[in-house]
């Protein structure tokens, strides 16, 4: 049971989260849009969106798309850092992830906006999109703002860790007999709220897609690719099969790839932990943590965790994670005692 204590300092770190990384970004995207349909009768129909090597404008868009976009990436990703928070209400852990996605939103929100509003501005009065300055001011604005904000963002939170990565117990292995074969096979699935999330952003990029290729807008095929990169995440990263055999550990996405694997010959040890992926990684899928692990996290909850000889340690997020922990354990206690 988590303490009073550090209950309410955990309540504290999510309003604080709350209002860096989702309030902030909603009133600067509110701003930014504001200012950017103010400005819309005084640029060319045609603006430009992209520039090249040379600081020469390369790419175009209807000017009208400018704020849709900004509005779309503004308010999505507020949206966006504002689930993964939502996914600690239940465990109540907090840590130096969160902390750290508070101050990336805000700080890549200020970047984003900086950058889509002063290069609006600059092109107001002109005739043609092609006489449009150098993307240069607006690049370093955009860069000044997202550091200035993302630190602030940093400070404003404060330094909780409440319950991140405690290992639960260390495997107890299961009685095998001489000779005797065993196995253990699961699938584990991405939490819902997790599989909505990553749906709605593949819907976003496919309709803005449509939308910019029916307008004429050269940015179709951005979002289009990203629709179609948000797909193959979905079908990698939603199930995954997890397998304990004389082999090791096993871990496969229900489409074959990617897979991972950790052979008997490199298992350290093996425990049983409790994870909260947007807490501990920063979100659900197959992801890096602060602290060095690396894991297939899908869901809150019981876990395998192997310490490995060489390498990172690999958490695998998975029910009946003790009976796969202690037939891993004794696997490995078994190929330990007949190597040469």
């Amino acid at each position: 049971m988590t303490p009073p204590a550090a209950s309410s300092d955990v309540r504290r770190a999510r309003r604080t989260y709350a209002v860096v990384a989702v309030w902030v970004p909603v009133l600067l995207t509110t701003v930014a849009v504001i200012l950017l349909l103010t400005w819309l009768p005084q640029v060319p129909a045609t603006v430009a969106t992209h520039w090249g090597r040379g600081g020469e404008p390369d790419g175009f868009a209807p000017a009208w798309s400018v704020p849709l976009l900004t509005a779309a990436v503004g308010y999505g990703l507020a949206a966006l850092f504002g689930v993964i928070a939502l996914g600690t209400r239940r465990s109540g852990e907090w840590g130096p992830t969160l902390r750290f996605l508070g101050a990336l939103s805000c700080g890549t929100s200020a970047f984003l906006l900086v950058l889509a509003t002063v290069s609006f501005a600059m092109q107001r009065g002109l005739a043609d999109a092609h006489e449009a300055p150098s993307i240069g001011v607006p690049l370093v604005a955009g860069l000044i703002s997202g550091a200035i904000a993302g630190a602030a963002a940093w400070f404003t939170q404060p330094a909780v860790t409440v319950s991140g990565g405690s290992v639960e117990a260390t495997a107890s292995a299961v009685a095998l007999a001489e000779g005797e074969r065993a196995a253990w096979l699961r699938t584990t699935t991405m939490s819902r709220p997790a599989m909505t999330a990553i749906a709605g952003v593949t819907l976003l990029m496919a309709v803005l897609a449509v939308v910019f290729g029916v307008s004429g807008g050269e940015l179709w095929w951005l979002f289009a690719a990203l629709a179609l990169l948000f797909a193959v995440l979905a079908a990698t990263t939603f199930v995954f099969r997890v397998s304990v055999t004389e082999s090791g550990l096993r871990v496969r996405s229900l489409v074959g790839v990617p897979r991972f694997s950790v052979p008997l010959a490199e298992i350290r040890s093996v425990s049983v932990v409790r994870v909260d992926p947007a807490a501990e990684f920063g979100g659900w899928g197959f992801r890096l943590g602060l602290d060095g692990r690396f894991g297939i996290v899908l869901h809150a909850g019981e876990a395998i965790q192997v310490e490995r000889r060489n390498g990172r340690p690999l958490v695998v997020s998975v029910d009946d994670a003790q009976t796969g922990a202690g037939l891993l354990a004794a696997l490995t206690t078994r190929a330990q005692a007949t190597r040469p």
